[in-house]
């Protein structure tokens, strides 16, 4: 088997910590699909084309890729700047209750910088799924149509290879009625291959009505890419676990996801997908108990 060509381990240099205790929910929380815990305790994921993994060190984390000069990018998927840990003192946490339970519990969490095109696909894998379905799905895809990493790795397919897959290998992914959506997207921006650098430059709303506009796309999905995808933080998805959380910790039941999105919006304001994503985390771990957020 193929090998991965490892790099040296370099340190990691974040401006806000990402204590032990959130590791697991910052990468296997439903933000992103590739990352796993492996046997000796160390992270290890798929961006792109590259492998990385990341280890504890006793002056903080180290990382190693298996190609060089990796440094840039890890840096940015992990905003090692702070810009998200800064705008977490404009959160209405001090008269929100809910919201500042949802930060003690997980110190450090951040949403990751992903590619567009990654985030996409593996939202286009969500719809009625659990996480780890999701992940099986993603893992499938890459196994099936990506090009060989090494130690079984495989890079993110491209929409090229998704596009001219044979229904027979779709099948054997388990995509069930997503394969159409998945291959339907694929179709349309096989034909636009600089659409993630072209659609960056609309407005939050523009991107959310063009994202909709692709096969099996709906507000949730595109709320999502525009959060992960493109650094929209003011983008507030809204699923199961959302409702949930705005219902029983928020008092507001029976509003429907437009409204609970616009509520988000509104009451966390330019942030709110940061304050989503702890809500989410803390709600899908039983860990919000109801409580008064005013």
């Amino acid at each position: 088997m193929m090998r991965v060509p490892w790099t040296s381990w370099h340190p990691l240099a974040l401006k806000y910590a990402i204590p032990s205790e959130t590791w697991a929910e910052q990468l296997d929380g439903g933000q992103c699909f590739r990352w796993s815990l492996t046997s000796a305790g160390d992270w290890e994921g798929v961006v792109g084309n590259v492998v990385y993994q990341l280890r504890p060190a006793p002056t903080g984390l180290q990382w190693r890729a298996s190609q060089p000069d990796q440094a840039t990018r890890l840096h940015d998927y992990f905003d090692a700047v702070g810009a998200q840990g800064d705008l977490l003192a404009n959160l209405p946490w001090r008269s929100d209750a809910v919201l500042a339970e949802a930060l003690r519990l997980y110190p450090g969490l951040r949403i990751l910088r992903q590619p567009a095109d990654e985030v996409l696909l593996g939202f286009l894998c969500s719809s009625n799924k659990r996480i780890l379905q999701i992940r099986q799905m993603v893992a499938h895809l890459a196994q099936h149509l990506g090009e060989p990493l090494g130690d079984g790795h495989h890079a993110w397919p491209t929409w090229s290879a998704l596009a001219e897959a044979p229904a027979s290998v779709l099948k054997q992914c388990a995509l069930g009625y997503r394969a159409a959506y998945i291959q339907g997207t694929a179709q349309v921006l096989v034909r636009q291959p600089q659409w993630a650098q072209e659609w960056s430059t609309l407005s939050t709303p523009a991107l959310l009505e063009r994202l909709q506009s692709l096969p099996g796309v709906g507000p949730k999905v595109a709320s999502c890419v525009a959060l992960f995808g493109f650094a929209r933080l003011e983008s507030f998805p809204v699923d199961t676990w959302v409702v949930q959380a705005m219902s029983e910790a928020y008092g507001l039941k029976g509003w429907k996801p437009a409204q609970l999105e616009k509520f988000g919006q509104v009451h966390f304001g330019p942030a709110a997908g940061l304050a989503q994503q702890y809500l989410f985390s803390a709600m899908r771990q039983g860990r919000l108990g109801q409580s008064s957020a005013t």
